[in-house]
């Protein structure tokens, strides 16, 4: 009897469940089209492709749950973790299944994100499916990651709810540059609110710092390593900022980008203007009633700072531009459409032209685009069987991909070390078709060289002496310190509080402190 009653009451919860499920979607059939579309073409492009970042990735998965040999402490640690989660069906289909929940994570945050600021859901992922972020979202691992999370964050802010922190922690956990978002916790403006909304993202970061202090003595190794990496050793090479990175993070959207940013700004500052005084409580109810206009008016200058802070120019470091480019697009697109006709329709056919607009983009651009392929790594793999020198050491400028092939390789040697590197028995493979190093390109430099195997792909270099396979799992600036004591002969300093902090004393103290060093400047102060 009783297990009758259990069969009976299961049974009309799974019929509620599946009536709910084809009433959803019944009623978001175009979202999940758009969904599926997007989607295909994620999976087709990570299929052809081989992403030197996304690569490196899976290898931080392999490195903690499969026994692998090479690990990058720079990389933030969600994705690899995603990906590990599925690996038990095999590495290669749980990178495929990273992409397709990804993907729909990201129909889910900005469905979630829409119906918080009472945008249209579907012309909000319609619009926000344009070429750039179809053509970066996923190639190299974690932009779009990151996007979900920051929307389901904005979400919950908007929301007033304090679970906002544990959003904010896993989009920083996907991209560092979530980090500096910190500050947009306290547009809560309740204090109560507040103080629980950063307890969540401290705590949500809380495991990877405590994983760095185990393996590197300092909680703040793997953020200090992408900052050194990224912007303090990159200080020779400053390029200006191109204007052709916003034409094609923002593309065909501009125009209504452009009408969004004015209406918005001119709202606001109206919104100023009629204030009848400006004290505190006058100001945070401004604040409040105009939240989401500050806060992407703050995301879009933030972008385009940090665009601006990164030595190296490159289109990917503007990712974050996307979100507000969205939300201004949409503000601006509602506006002509209800200059033409104030109709929900119309909205939604001009949103959909978009779409098929970026689509088009991105197809025909495919025959164009020159993704990295692994032939002709594997090409070099087989090589080094052939020549019977395959459980040699090797180090090449093509260390990642290797890797990945499960070739263990170590980074290329600088120019001054090479020869050096050959003496110790590392076999150096130089592939012709990697930028670095620039000797590569030396023609008499490289034939100089005892050269075992050359053809018009790669170059292998080495002697008969062997030394065996090593993981590696050096922090950047470990490895900077390695080269700089064999080249002249002296260590710097690589705690990562004197790099972060070094122009701040109080707060480098604090750092110190806080990773059980004393409160106290360090006294070595050689950073390069």
């Amino acid at each position: 009897m009783v297990w009758c009653i259990i069969d009976h009451f299961s049974s009309r919860n799974n019929h509620k469940m599946t009536n709910k499920l084809f009433r959803y979607i019944k009623e978001n059939k175009l979202t999940i089209i758009l969904f599926i579309i997007v989607t295909s073409f994620f999976i087709y492009q990570h299929f052809v492709s081989l992403s030197w970042d996304f690569n490196s990735y899976v290898l931080n998965g392999k490195y903690w749950f499969a026994e692998g040999k090479y690990f990058e402490p720079l990389r933030p640690p969600l994705m690899p973790l995603i990906i590990s989660l599925f690996s038990f069906l095999g590495w290669r289909v749980s990178e495929f299944i990273f992409i397709i929940l990804t993907s729909f994570l990201f129909m889910y945050s900005s469905h979630r994100l829409a119906k918080s600021i009472k945008f249209n859901p579907t012309v909000f992922y319609a619009i926000s499916l344009n070429f750039y972020l179809l053509n970066n979202g996923l190639i190299n691992g974690t932009e779009l990651l990151s996007l979900v999370f920051l929307e389901l964050f904005l979400t919950f802010l908007i929301e007033s709810k304090s679970s906002s922190g544990f959003f904010l922690g896993l989009s920083a956990l996907s991209r560092y540059t979530g980090l500096a978002l910190f500050p947009l916790i306290f547009m809560h403006l309740k204090i109560k609110q507040i103080f629980k909304s950063l307890i969540l993202f401290g705590a949500t970061l809380s495991l990877w710092f405590i994983y760095n202090y185990y393996k590197y003595g300092n909680f703040f190794t793997s953020i200090t390593d992408q900052y050194v990496n990224n912007i303090l050793y990159r200080d020779y090479i400053i390029q200006p900022m191109q204007l052709s990175h916003f034409l094609q993070v923002q593309n065909i959207l501009i125009p209504f980008f452009l009408i969004g940013v004015i209406i918005i700004t001119y709202k606001l500052f109206s919104k100023i203007k009629i204030l009848k005084n400006y004290k505190l409580n006058s100001l945070l109810d401004l604040i409040n009633r105009s939240k989401i206009e500050i806060i992407m008016l703050l995301l879009l200058f933030y972008s385009i700072y940090n665009y601006y802070n990164i030595p190296i120019k490159n289109v990917r470091y503007l990712f974050n531009l996307v979100l507000p480019t969205f939300y201004f697009s949409y503000i601006g697109l509602c506006y002509i459409v209800k200059k033409i006709k104030d109709n929900k329709n119309l909205l939604i056919s001009i949103a959909i032209i978009i779409f098929i607009v970026n689509i088009f983009i991105v197809v025909i651009q495919i025959p164009y685009q020159e993704y990295d392929t692994p032939e002709i790594d594997n090409s070099a793999i087989n090589k080094l069987d052939e020549l019977k020198i395959s459980n040699c050491s090797v180090m090449s400028n093509s260390w990642v991909m290797l890797n990945y092939l499960n070739k263990p390789s170590l980074p290329f040697p600088r120019f001054e070390l090479i020869n050096q590197s050959i003496e110790q028995g590392q076999i150096i493979i130089l592939f012709k078709h990697v930028k670095e190093p620039n000797y590569v390109q030396n023609d008499s430099f490289i034939k100089s060289l005892p050269i075992i195997y050359e053809d018009k792909e790669y170059i292998i270099i080495g002697v008969k002496r062997c030394l065996s396979i090593t993981s590696f799992e050096d922090s950047y600036l470990q490895q900077m310190d390695n080269i700089i004591f064999s080249l002249h002969g002296y260590h710097i300093n690589q705690n990562p509080c004197f790099i972060l902090f070094g122009s701040y004393s109080f707060i480098e103290k604090t750092c110190n402190f806080i990773n059980l060093n004393g409160f106290k400047l360090d006294e070595h102060r050689a950073v390069q």
